[in-house]
């Protein structure tokens, strides 16, 4: 089987996926496999149905999965039960929609949710379902709750059906909005409940609804709980739906926490967690950490990474598409289901659109309507769809021998040391000047109990992942702090590696440390010392803020510089502006450094020099040789 990488956009997913029809490669599933989830794949990589890259790699992953089910690799422990399948289905028909209280025809793409979630099985029956991890993320009015209902209520009556002492989870991230969902649940319960069939395994059970809990006679469980609660870890979940997964009602470091005491009771039952959302305008969540981690690993389906996690995003791929309507399936899936609901629902969408743009609040539509991820901060220095355009995986151009510009921002208390190296250079193929930014954080675990994992975990950003990229260095000593040898060594070596010449050596005014010095009386580079006040980061932080608006950088993917540019807010007074930060644990140190890079890389493509002080008693002061020469050429008397 082919090694596929999509994670440097070189090789295309529908390109990849011709390939792999053309030559014959799904033949035997088409003819075997017609449930929803496979045929839903097969409509967004033929182009039936509009849909997002996200939709595009997972649609891709499983047809691939399905090839290695049939050709019987032996490192894939997993199988498609085909009869489970065909159960989730037939379930879901006999729910009834709370709204109408009559059961609710499902669309494809929701059906390929259910059979994917409750049919993909590990080999070793006894192990269960393969995905122990789910994220399903679709803008808000498509079905959300409706879908959570299906699957609660068919694991309960259903997965555990002759088991006993098993708990199953129905949370959100407040009680208001467990309460909606709880009543959605009661409802099915008690809808399902007058059905024959249903009604004789009531009976059997002793199945008893209240307003708290559904219970049985097996001692099975299923409860309603809030995420502020916090009362996970006494739990052992078969089963765990959490909606509203990615809010921002609560600290992320929070939401976080209860995710883990839920997974952690969860390896005693083989259970499954099923994380139900929308896009955040808080990018800083864990959800959208989790969701990029698995586009990522989805974009190498050879490597087979989180074999375990299943990620189905609905979601436009830009910003630039909320102004078109006919792109906007792809995070509204529900506009497929008939030309009737495409109409209607394209016509009230573009209503609140248009209504939004002129309050004002469109990044409210494009987050909540479009399942776009945003930094809609009123004072926010970035916007997230910048960050991301402005981030590559590969770097652009080769950087030994070139010029470049060090910054520096020396960690205080718990702040990381950043250091970044800004490399001017041209892009040919689009003729304009570029800059390239390659970041390194040094890291301290001195407040955080000299743990990394408190610290990852206060500051909500992966250095461990960070290091083993080469973006960072996680403090060794027992004290927890940053060695001075270590920060100097390394940017000596990397200068000396790559032979860059360096323009000037930036760094805080304030930061006047052994540290510094060395760069100051050890290096023949150009060492200036930058104040920290708007005055004199007005212009620099200007300058960059509007290199990202014209895409005019690109920087290295590094995690603990994709969150310090989300986290980084304007701070403004009568002098201008600079960045800064709205909580301790919000880290923006190479941030900091990058724009005391720009004090002076904002010159470079001008040839200008900031200092220069013209000589009044020179005639020829500020004069090229060219200008002298042209000058006496034509010189007359």
């Amino acid at each position: 089987m082919k090694d596929w990488d999509f994670s440097d956009n070189k090789s295309d997913v529908l390109k990849a996926y011709r390939e792999e029809r053309d030559s014959g490669n799904y033949s035997a599933i088409m003819k075997k496999y017609k449930d929803p989830a496979t045929k839903y794949a097969f409509q967004v990589l033929e182009g039936d149905v509009i849909s997002s890259r996200s939709m595009k790699l997972d649609s891709f992953r499983h047809l691939q999965d399905l090839r290695r089910v049939e050709e019987n690799d032996p490192e894939f422990p997993y199988t498609y039960d085909l009869d489970k399948a065909r159960e989730i289905v037939q379930f879901a028909s006999f729910c009834p929609n709370p709204d109408s209280g009559q059961p609710t025809p499902l669309d494809t793409w929701q059906l390929a949710i259910l059979c994917k979630i409750v049919a993909w099985q590990h080999v070793d029956s006894e192990q269960g379902a393969r995905f122990n991890d789910v994220i399903i993320s679709v803008s808000r009015t498509n079905g959300k709750t409706y879908l959570a209902t299906i699957l609660i209520v068919y694991h309960f009556l259903m997965t555990i059906n002759d088991l006993r002492n098993q708990d199953i989870l129905m949370a959100s991230i407040t009680t208001a909005q467990t309460d909606k969902a709880w009543r959605y649940i009661m409802s099915t319960f008690n809808m399902l409940g007058s059905i024959p069939g249903f009604k004789q395994l009531y009976k059997k059970r002793g199945i008893h609804v209240v307003s708290d809990k559904v219970s049985d006679n097996q001692q099975n469980r299923l409860l309603k709980m809030s995420e502020q609660s916090g009362v996970f870890d006494s739990y052992h979940f078969k089963f765990a739906v959490t909606d509203e997964a990615g809010s921002n009602e609560m600290p992320v470091q929070r939401i976080n926490e209860n995710k883990g005491k839920i997974t952690t009771g969860m390896t005693q039952t083989n259970g499954q967690l099923i994380q139900i959302s929308t896009a955040y305008p808080d990018s800083g969540s864990y959800l959208y950490r989790d969701e990029k981690m698995m586009i990522r690993a989805m974009e190498k389906d050879g490597q087979r990474q989180l074999d375990d996690h299943l990620c189905m995003i609905w979601e436009q791929d830009s910003v630039d598409e909320v102004h078109d309507y006919k792109t906007w399936a792809k995070s509204n899936p529900l506009m497929n289901l008939s030309d009737e609901k495409r109409i209607t629902m394209t016509q009230n969408l573009v209503s609140k659109r248009d209504s939004s743009m002129a309050a004002g609040t469109l990044a409210d539509f494009e987050n909540k309507s479009l399942n776009l991820w945003l930094q809609t901060k009123v004072n926010a220095y970035l916007t997230l769809d910048n960050i991301n355009k402005a981030v590559t995986k590969r770097p652009p151009v080769h950087i030994d021998g070139r010029d470049c510009f060090i910054g520096l921002d020396m960690s205080h208390f718990s702040d990381d040391t950043g250091v970044v190296f800004t490399i001017p250079y041209h892009d040919d193929k689009k003729n304009r000047d570029m800059f390239y930014i390659i970041p390194h954080s040094f890291v301290p675990t001195a407040r955080s109990q000299n743990s990394l994992e408190v610290k990852i975990a206060k500051d909500g950003i992966n250095y461990r992942l960070a290091e083993e990229q080469g973006f960072a260095t996680i403090a060794k000593n027992q004290y927890g702090y940053v060695d001075d040898d270590v920060v100097y060594n390394y940017i000596v070596d990397f200068v000396e590696k790559h032979h860059l010449n360096v323009k000037f050596f930036l760094y805080d005014a304030w930061e006047a440390s052994p540290l510094v010095q060395r760069f100051v009386e050890l290096t023949d580079w150009n060492a200036m010392p930058v104040r920290q006040g708007t005055l004199s980061l007005n212009q620099p932080t200007t300058y960059f803020r509007r290199l990202m608006d014209t895409h005019s950088v690109k920087i290295a993917d590094d995690v603990v510089l994709r969150a310090a540019l989300k986290n980084a807010i304007l701070l403004e007074d009568n002098h201008g502006i600079k960045v800064d930060k709205d909580k301790a644990t919000a880290k923006i140190d190479l941030v900091d450094a990058i724009i005391d890079t720009m004090y002076r890389a904002q010159y470079y493509f001008e040839g200008l020099d900031p200092d220069f002080k013209p000589d009044k008693k020179n005639p020829f002061a500020g004069w090229t040789e060219e200008q002298k020469h042209d000058y006496f050429k034509n010189y007359s008397f």
